[in-house]
């Protein structure tokens, strides 16, 4: 089973980051992870234009800065 784990945004950074083996681990454009939604894990990919956004399937979603995302790296 996959680990589930929190994706946070950093004002003073203007990046996402998640937590791994107790280091900061920042995120970057066209990474892609698993997004935890209603539960399910879905495959998306991380972009940048004038805020971030994730693609999930060809649909962009715009990210809430002040919202934890679960995620699997």
């Amino acid at each position: 089973m996959a680990d589930k784990i929190p994706m946070q945004y950093d004002a003073d950074a203007d990046r996402w980051y998640v937590i791994l083996n107790d280091k900061k681990c920042w995120m970057h454009c066209g990474e892609g992870f698993e997004l935890y939604i209603c539960g399910d894990q879905v495959p998306c990919r991380l972009e940048l234009d004038h805020d971030w956004y994730v693609v999930i399937q060809g649909i962009s979603f715009n990210l809430r800065k002040g919202t934890k995302y679960m995620v699997n790296v």
